[in-house]
């Protein structure tokens, strides 16, 4: 039987490889759960401020492009320090640097509480708390993920990343839908202030880590321009890598329908502000089913098989969506598009993680973040002009079709994709 410990880990190549892994068996490590039960609990605070952030947005303006200019804050800061972010978490504590970004997240929703209570808001605002918040989660992400590889011995990453990812997408299931029924029902500014009220939890539980110092190398190395790109190097130098995260972004870029769902739900689809929630809440439910089945099939070999299986299944959902009037199909879709998506972004993590060494896990980390937030902002802004300009559906169906020859062309030019075994 594995062990069962309260301390952390290291990445622990004496555990017998052929063991079989429980679908939850991190959850024996007392550390990895206090992680996991943190980042799930601030992950709902973080979508119940999103959809906030949209439903007043679009109340506000009734723009699709003022909806698709909230990404750009979104991305901005991450494109400048996502890197830094990489670089810092492997540099300091990363306990301590997680702590810090999550003390950052409940300043700036008691900001947006107070500006929207007192009949103050404005867009303005809204793209100015995103911009910073989005600062501060450049560093979250890498510390976060990096830590992981400290909490679970080597054979249970895969495991672990799948139950980070489920808390992560349990989270958007059912901020989103707290989000929205609270918008009905309290109003905006005490649904915000409700998202600070999350915060507290959060931080609570971190301090009960132990310290998690830095490799002694990367201390002594620094941060230069050159050692910050040293992820960037790494996963460059890896076409396989390369290729999957390129299918990722054009992915987020043409199909990333979250901006777009505030329409769908009043002009195509007539539901209210829960309607709504339930909306931006399906792809998680989506999600939990996908890495249920990951978590029962273990350490799965053939990650480039499934990473191409649900690329294609991805796009043919997200064009069911694009083109539904019928709110359970909708739902469904969405379902689906959240469910392959999700178990892609699982594989391609576990890649990541299964080949880059400790002292430059955060910088690596950190440009799969920048592909998985940064996609995902920039996609807000595309599809929110494209819908500007030939309806929100004909811009979703157009995305599909370029992420189908996306796929083509790399299938064509990069050997290994869908044999990729691990």
């Amino acid at each position: 039987m594995a062990e069962s410990s309260d301390r952390s880990p290291d990445l622990a190549e004496d555990r017998d490889p052929t063991l079989k892994v429980r679908p939850l068996g991190s959850f024996q490590f007392y550390e990895f759960r206090l992680v996991l039960v943190s980042f799930m609990v601030g992950f709902v605070g973080f979508q119940m401020r999103q959809v906030t952030n949209l439903w007043l947005i679009y109340d506000i303006t009734k723009s699709p492009l003022s909806l698709g200019l909230l990404g750009v804050f979104q991305f901005a800061p991450m494109l400048i320090l996502v890197f830094v972010g990489g670089s810092i978490a492997d540099m300091v504590d990363r306990r301590k640097l997680l702590i810090l970004t999550q003390v950052g997240n409940l300043v700036f929703a008691v900001a947006l509480a107070a500006l929207t209570l007192t009949g103050n808001i404005q867009v303005w605002h809204i793209y100015a708390t995103t911009l910073l918040v989005a600062a501060v989660n450049s560093f979250e992400g890498p510390a976060r993920m990096a830590m992981l590889p400290r909490l679970v011995p080597r054979h249970y990453l895969m495991n672990a990343i799948t139950l980070n990812q489920a808390a992560r997408h349990g989270s958007m299931l059912f901020g989103p839908a707290l989000g929205g029924l609270l918008i009905g029902w309290v109003g905006a500014g005490w649904t915000y202030v409700a998202v600070a009220a999350v915060f507290v939890p959060t931080i609570g539980a971190l301090f009960f880590l132990k310290p998690m110092p830095p490799d002694p190398e990367a201390r002594r190395r620094g941060m230069s321009v050159k050692s910050m790109l040293e992820g960037f190097r790494f996963v460059f130098g890896n076409n396989v890598m390369l290729a999957m995260m390129l299918l990722d972004v054009i992915a987020m870029l043409f199909t990333h329908h979250r901006g777009l769902v505030p329409i769908f739900a009043e002009e195509i689809l007539n539901v209210g502000t829960f309607g709504f929630g339930v909306l931006m809440s399906a792809p998680a439910a989506g999600f939990l089913i996908g890495s249920a089945a990951l978590l029962i099939a273990g350490d799965v070999r053939h990650k480039g098989m499934i990473v191409v299986g649900t690329y294609v299944a991805y796009m043919g959902s997200m064009a069911i969506f694009a083109t539904s009037t019928t709110y359970w199909i909708s739902l469904l879709a969405l379902a689906a598009v959240g469910g392959l998506d999700g178990v892609g972004a699982i594989m391609r993590s576990t890649i990541l993680q299964g080949a880059v060494s400790d002292e430059i896990r955060g910088r690596a980390t950190a440009v799969l973040q920048l592909s998985n937030r940064g996609g995902p902002s920039m996609g807000q802004l595309m599809l929110g002009a494209m819908a500007a300009a030939i309806t929100a559906p004909n811009a979703l169906l157009v995305g599909s079709v370029i992420g189908i020859i996306t796929l083509v062309i790399v299938i064509g030019t990069v050997r290994g994709v869908a044999t990729y075994e691990s």
